[in-house]
C-alpha cells in the first residue's frame, strides 16, 4: 500500500513541475466543482481503466506480457484508491452533517491526485505506443521520467529514443535533391 502512496506522490510532484501537470489537476478539479460528488469515483474508475488498457498493450508491444501480476497490481491500486476516497467521502460528509453545508473539498481533492496520477500513467503509456502524436508530443518533456520507469530504463534512453523518432519524422519531411534540385516526395 504505501508504493501506491510514495508513487502517487512522485508522479504529483513530478506532474507540478511542468505547465501541463497543473493545467490537469485544474481541470480535474473545476470539473469535480461543477458537477457535484459522485463524477470524482466515475474519473477515478474510467481513468484506472484506461491504465490498465493502455498498460496491457505497452507491455504486448514490449513482449513481456504478464496478465497476472497486471491483474493483481490492478486490483490492488483500485483497493487502495477506493478506500481513501472512500474514508475522505466519510470524512466530508461528517463535516457536512456538522455545519449543514454540502462539504466536499477533502474528497475532491483526494479524487483530483488519484485521475491524475492515473492520467499521468496512461499518457506516458500512449506516448510508447504512439510517439508520432502530436498531441502526445505536447507532454513528451514531462512524460520522460514516467516512461523511463514504464519501460524500466534510464531517462537518457528515452530521451534518445524520442529524439531519434523526432528526426526520423523531420527527415520524411525534407524534400530530396534529385539532380541539384530538390524535389518532393511522392
Amino acid at each position: 500500500m504505501w508504493s501506491y502512496i510514495t508513487s502517487a506522490w512522485h508522479k504529483i510532484v513530478e506532474m507540478l513541475h511542468y505547465p501541463a501537470g497543473w493545467f490537469l489537476g485544474l481541470f480535474l478539479f473545476v470539473a469535480e466543482a461543477i458537477s457535484g460528488g459522485w463524477l470524482m469515483i466515475y474519473l477515478v474508475v474510467v481513468a484506472t481503466t484506461i491504465d490498465l488498457g493502455c498498460g496491457i498493450a505497452v507491455s504486448i508491444k514490449q513482449k513481456n506480457f504478464a496478465r497476472s501480476e497486471l491483474a493483481r497490481l490492478t486490483v490492488e491500486k483500485v483497493l487502495v484508491y477506493g478506500a481513501a476516497l472512500l474514508v475522505f467521502l466519510c470524512i466530508d460528509k461528517a463535516i457536512s452533517s456538522e455545519t449543514n453545508f454540502d462539504f466536499n473539498l477533502t474528497s475532491d481533492l483526494v479524487g483530483v491526485v488519484i485521475t491524475m496520477t492515473e492520467s499521468w500513467s496512461f499518457l506516458a503509456s500512449l506516448l510508447i505506443l504512439f510517439p508520432k502524436n502530436p498531441f502526445l508530443r505536447f507532454f513528451q518533456k514531462a512524460l520522460i521520467g514516467e516512461i523511463a520507469r514504464k519501460l524500466q530504463c534510464e531517462e537518457s534512453e528515452v530521451e534518445a529514443i524520442l529524439k531519434e523518432s523526432r528526426k526520423k519524422k523531420d527527415a520524411k519531411k525534407q524534400p530530396r535533391a534529385k539532380n541539384g534540385q530538390f524535389v518532393k516526395k511522392k
